[in-house]
């Protein structure tokens, strides 16, 4: 059996129109050759920046969950704290920055969990950080952005799964997170333990 890595081919670029860039997001229109020789055109590339989540867990073992407003899928429910990485900024010191603009929690113990994901590399450049947060101390009150509508509770693992399970949390990336997370935040000893 052939090695992946010898046997799945890569497609090149051969040529880029660039349709947006601002703030936010750079958009492409790309003409690619596939190994075989078939142009794929256009082939959209959306780039933004990388995005950092953060699984804070309390003393108790409960989680620090957002509830917000998401525009584009005109969707209110419950999240992790998160957000972008500004330019020049680690993951590290950008999910510190989003925990307490978020919440106003600091945390004295960060652990990365996990190597970055893809929330969508068949379209999308930018990677997504995974930490957990242990330590918890209140700092101060929200910083929110203009575009922030922002509350937080502290709920156990059972409930976390509960929300995912009726729909209230159903952000992909950041369940994919909370998984990546469940033996350094105990989520899964907590989820067996409780039921």
């Amino acid at each position: 059996m052939n090695n992946l890595s010898e046997s799945v081919k890569r497609w090149k670029r051969r040529g880029r129109k660039e349709l947006v860039r601002d703030r936010w997001i750079a958009l492409y229109a790309d003409q690619c050759e596939l190994p075989g020789g078939h142009i794929v055109e256009p082939f959209y590339v959306l780039e933004e920046k990388d995005w950092v989540h953060v699984v804070a867990v309390d003393a108790t073992g409960a989680i620090l969950l957002t509830r917000l407003y998401r525009y584009p899928a005109d969707w209110l429910g419950w999240e992790l704290p998160c957000g972008g990485i500004d330019p020049g900024e680690d993951p590290l010191t950008a999910a510190k920055r989003e925990l307490k603009e978020e919440t106003g929690y600091v945390a004295a113990q960060w652990q990365q969990i996990g190597g970055p994901l893809y929330p969508n590399p068949a379209r999308q450049t930018n990677r997504v950080y995974s930490f957990v947060a242990t330590d918890l101390t209140q700092a101060g009150p929200q910083s929110l952005e203009t575009t922030e509508d922002i509350e937080f509770e502290f709920v156990p693992p059972t409930e976390v799964m509960n929300r995912i399970a009726k729909g209230d949390f159903r952000h992909a990336l950041h369940i994919a997170c909370l998984f990546l997370a469940a033996d350094a935040a105990g989520i899964r000893r907590g989820v067996s333990s409780e039921q």
